[in-house]
Formats: C-alpha cells, structure tokens, sequence
C-alpha cells in the first residue's frame, strides 16, 4: 500500500475497461450517425457529379437520408441540410471526444491532446448549435423538444466554459469542464443505450419524449457529484492544534 494520503494522490482515473466502454459504445453511436453517408455518396454524390455543387450536395442530403437514415427523413422539408450537417459533426465529436479525455492518448505527447482539443472545438460547435433546429421541428410535446434543445446549449457551455478555464491557466476548472464536455457528448449515447431497454417495458410513444431529458440530465448529475468530491478531496484537511 502507498503511504501517500488519498487527499494528495491526485484525480482519480477512469479505470481502463471503463474508457474501453465509452470508446465503443461511442463508435456505435458514431456509425449509427454515418449510415446515411455511403447511400448519400452512391445515389447522391456520385450520381449527380458534374451537376453544381448545389444540386451534388443536395443529393448527397436527400438520397443519403432517405435510404440510410429514413426515420428522420421528415426533417428535411422544413431544416433541409442542417440534418446532415447536425449528424456528420455530431458522429465525429461523439468518437472523437472519448479519446480527447482519454489520458492514454495524450501520454507521453501534450501536443496531441491540445491540437486534438482545438479541433474540437468547431466540431463540437457546429454539433451543438444545429441540434436545436432539429429538436424543435420534432412531432414531440415542447417540453420533450426543449429537453433535446437544452442538452446541446448544455454542452456548448460546457465547452465554451473548458475553453474559458485553459486560457485562464485554471487547469483543474478546464479538466472538470471537459469532463462535464464528455459526459454531455456521452448524451448521444445514453439516447440509444436507454431506447431499446426501455421499450422492453414501455410503448416507444411514451418512452421517447422522456428521453430528451433522461438522456443527458443523469449524465450531467453524476459528474456535478464527481465534481463535489473531487474539490472535498482536494481540499486541505484541517490539523488540529498541538
């Protein structure tokens, strides 16, 4: 055993299995984003090439959504591209912020972590702010709507919140603010972790307006009580007087 107290040990790591977990339940997340792209290449992008830019990409949208994605195909009549944008963005900050947190990915090499952070960032952005469009024309009750919109401003301030703290030289506000970044990512995730247990018990009508807040509200909770023990830790125990 180490004679070091627990209080000055530092921030404890996710266990390995754990990071493992997230990574692939991440990548599933991601490719379930990406399955629109190989249909959009074939019957959009490939089939329409040399036609303008214009009308390329707006196949690529169309014929991509309608046959690799066609459950959300009716967003397209009202936020068009945005769709396709929210999803491309959103698959890859999904697998990619895993391995940002991860510090087997930055071990030995800072610069890794830091240029992968600052691409990041635009992804993360772009992920973010195109999710409320997309949540408001769902055929869901407000309040369900409000729950999909507010987990992507959460995690936009999440992220403008680790950008704050890095430049503040606040490294340990950085790192929990990043944290609080993974867990909101990890949103996309919990969605379709939860969907299919749930519908074991439930209609899909009742179960699916809920999750626009049971997906990332949990998420954010357990890493406000990471948070709470990770600063009682670090605080200096009192010594009583000699």
């Amino acid at each position: 055993m180490s004679d070091i107290p627990k209080s000055a040990r530092g921030p404890r790591q996710m266990p390995r299995w754990g990071w493992y977990a997230f990574l692939f339940f991440s990548f599933l997340s991601a490719l379930s984003a990406f399955k629109f792209v190989p249909p959009g290449l074939i019957h959009g992008v490939f089939a329409h090439w040399g036609e303008g830019m214009a009308v390329t990409w707006w196949s690529f949208v169309v014929e991509g959504i309608e046959r690799g994605a066609d459950h959300v195909a009716y967003h397209i009549e009202n936020v068009g591209s945005i769709l396709a944008v929210h999803m491309i963005f959103g698959g890859l900050a999904v697998i990619l912020v895993p391995v940002q947190v991860s510090r087997m990915w930055r071990r030995g090499d800072r610069r890794k972590h830091v240029y992968l952070g600052w691409a990041l960032v635009p992804i993360v952005t772009i992920a973010a702010l195109t999710t409320p469009p997309i949540s408001f024309n769902m055929t869901l009750p407000f309040w369900s709507e409000l729950g999909f919109a507010m987990g992507s401003v959460a995690w936009f301030v999440a992220l403008v919140m680790g950008i704050w703290a890095i430049r503040a030289r606040q490294y340990d506000r950085h790192r929990r603010w990043m944290v609080m970044m993974a867990a909101l990512s990890f949103g996309a995730v919990s969605f379709r972790l939860q969907l299919p247990i749930l519908r074991l018990f439930w209609h899909m009508d009742v179960v699916f307006p809920y999750l626009g807040w049971t997906c990332w509200v949990p998420n954010v909770l357990v890493v406000a009580w990471w948070w709470n023990r990770d600063l009682r830790r670090a605080t200096p125990v009192p010594q009583p007087a000699e």
